[in-house]
């Protein structure tokens, strides 16, 4: 018995700890996002034409960026979002609220750098993938897709642009 209970707890012990080799990663928060926040404009195409998107997220506190985003095509808002990105013990999630309605699926943050952003909901039909990245060129690219295999998505180029 006492060595069955001594195998048990070795099996337990082991189990609880990480190998040195893997050390865990740290966990994001939304500071490493701040590339983000400000205020951005680009241009859009869908079926009826072209337009304008803007976008605007506030800088980062501790647990919270807002965001904003709202097509637009000859002066009338034809799509907008509401979005909240949270921090909290869990990670870092988007969670959109597109033309005011909340989403059934929260995008958490799987991949971070300095210049890039990856949320994901793999249980999303579409988008399952929200993908922000810094871009010397365009300021911020904003994509959403299937995943990363597709190649199909959807991009916007936005450039810095005034808040007022």
């Amino acid at each position: 018995m006492t060595t069955t209970w001594l195998v048990v707890q070795l099996i337990l012990a082991m189990g609880m700890m990480t190998p040195s080799s893997q050390e865990p990663r740290p966990q994001a928060t939304l500071e490493d996002i701040r590339f983000m926040a400000g205020c951005w404009e680009g241009t859009f195409r869908d079926r009826s034409g072209r337009g304008i998107i803007e976008e605007h997220y506030t800088t980062p506190t501790s647990n919270v960026m807002l965001g904003t985003t709202r097509f637009i095509r000859d002066g009338h808002t034809v799509q907008y979002e509401f979005t909240l990105i949270r921090a909290d013990s869990s990670g870092v999630r988007l969670i959109p609220h597109p033309n005011g309605r909340r989403s059934e699926h929260d995008f958490m943050l799987t991949r971070w750098a300095e210049d890039q952003a990856v949320f994901e909901a793999p249980e999303h039909d579409f988008p399952k993938r929200i993908v922000y990245r810094k871009d010397a060129e365009a300021g911020l690219r904003a994509r959403i897709d299937a995943g990363a295999a597709d190649r199909n998505g959807r991009e916007w180029y936005l450039r810095k642009a005034s808040c007022f």
